[in-house]
């Protein structure tokens, strides 16, 4: 389930749970990410956000996945939750909660009221921020926190911003979203030249931020990781993309890790 995110961090970070999140981890990260950091906790992560690459496109398209998991070889599936729509489940990726708990259970995007991974956060005293798509769901539904919130034109401006933060070596745990595959899918089909090209282009992004983190976050314990949200399937009365229905396409997601030790740790 998406809402064993939160709860997972937690236990990688040291860190308490949000008031309403599971307690349910993937304990398969845990192990790997303890391995990996010598059994200590981290201390920066960036959180790759794509949205809507589903288990299912990326088992069709084997030679992208293996892309993926060569900058982020611990790979794990998720269950999204339902209705798999973009705001309900960042907002249940980040509270550990199911969306009947954290109060968005359809396609509405108001501020999360809530306590969120954020939260705990910020009241550990990290340094937190998002850099997303201006007006996406990421983008609006976690406002309001004593965090920085960057709001970019789109996708490319979306990394060129994360990059700097990363550079700028003040923040301790970032989200970075962008949004082409999902545009591109509802526009064509899940596996149309134009999504393919759009995956493409998360990967390369997946990367470039895989480098910079590598570059500019030597000293620390470290993880990066590549979480989308939900899948895909095709809509039989309009031939194009959709999503946000309780089938294996728009559920089944992978998630994508890796950990690097500190130096000097």
């Amino acid at each position: 389930m998406l809402t064993t995110i939160t709860p997972t961090l937690y236990a990688l970070m040291g860190i308490e749970l949000p008031s309403i999140s599971t307690k349910q981890t993937l304990n398969k990260i845990i192990s790997i990410g303890k391995e990996r950091l010598s059994s200590s906790h981290l201390e920066k992560a960036l959180i790759y956000a794509p949205d809507a690459i589903g288990a299912t496109f990326l088992d069709d398209h084997e030679e992208l996945a293996k892309k993926i998991e060569k900058i982020a070889p611990y790979k794990v599936e998720v269950c999204s939750v339902f209705p798999p729509k973009t705001p309900i489940c960042f907002a249940s990726m980040f509270t550990g909660a199911q969306p009947d708990v954290h109060g968005i259970t359809a396609y509405k995007r108001p501020v999360l009221e809530c306590e969120t991974v954020f939260d705990v956060l910020i009241h550990a005293g990290k340094k937190v921020a998002i850099v997303a798509v201006k007006n996406s769901s990421i983008d609006l539904i976690f406002k309001g926190r004593e965090m920085v919130y960057y709001s970019e034109y789109y996708d490319p401006q979306v990394i060129v911003r994360a990059i700097e933060l990363i550079k700028s070596d003040i923040y301790d745990f970032i989200v970075v979203y962008n949004q082409e595959y999902d545009d591109m899918l509802h526009e064509t089909t899940p596996s149309s030249p134009q999504c393919i090209n759009a995956s493409k282009h998360y990967i390369e992004s997946f990367e470039l931020l895989k480098q910079a983190i590598d570059n500019y976050w030597q000293k620390y314990n470290r993880m990066i990781a590549f979480m989308p949200d939900h899948g895909a399937h095709i809509d039989p009365e309009t031939g194009k993309g959709t999503h946000g229905l309780n089938i294996p396409q728009d559920m089944r997601v992978y998630h994508f890790f890796d950990f690097s030790r500190g130096f000097n740790k």
